[in-house]
């Protein structure tokens, strides 16, 4: 029968690893000072053995280095917004937002000034011209597409977009990817 103690332990599932060494759960628990709820056998085996010592300090380090940036997160967030380095300020996601708006308008305000003669001058002429040239490219884009269905090669040409898609979708997103914070994504992917 279980006593009070052995309810309040982790169970052996999350203790232990398949290849007998404790699991990174209990690591983390004991580097993060929860010592109380780790079985006493896991510190034993936690005392005598070497790859489970090993790491265990590199818990310690990433948990001692994730207190660390959480206490200057508290510290930071506790500043007057005036005084928070401008990172930490909080930004606008919304995309109309982050737009330089004067910017925008002043540089679409000048383009319509600019073709405001050429639309006055010859304006029912070019827009028939534009009409007419959007219609045929219309009509030559769905032809290439129904060549392109029908022919033997739509799968292979459906295949090579779909790769281009997610090579260049790839390339986007280890270009953006954020900048890790103080090492820490180096450490804990170790």
């Amino acid at each position: 029968m279980a006593t009070m103690d052995d309810l309040d332990k982790l169970p052996a599932d999350l203790v232990w690893q398949d290849n007998g060494h404790l699991s990174d759960i209990v690591l983390s628990t004991i580097a993060d000072g929860e010592i109380e709820i780790v079985p006493l056998e896991a510190h034993t085996h936690l005392e005598h053995c070497e790859e489970c010592t090993t790491r265990f300090g590199a818990e310690a380090l990433l948990s001692v280095h994730a207190g660390e940036l959480l206490a200057e997160v508290s510290r930071v967030r506790s500043m007057p917004a005036v005084l928070a380095p401008r990172s930490v300020r909080e930004v606008a996601v919304d995309g109309w937002a982050r737009l330089p708006k004067a910017a925008f308008f002043g540089a679409l305000f000048l383009a319509v000034m600019g073709a405001l003669p050429a639309i006055i001058l010859r304006g029912h002429v070019r827009i028939a011209e534009f009409t007419e040239i959007l219609s045929r490219s219309i009509v030559m884009l769905a032809r290439g597409v129904v060549l392109v269905a029908k022919s033997g090669s739509f799968t292979v040409l459906l295949w090579a977009s779909a790769m281009t898609l997610l090579l260049v979708g790839l390339g986007v997103s280890r270009v953006a990817r954020p900048k890790p914070v103080n090492g820490l994504a180096e450490e804990g992917g170790r």
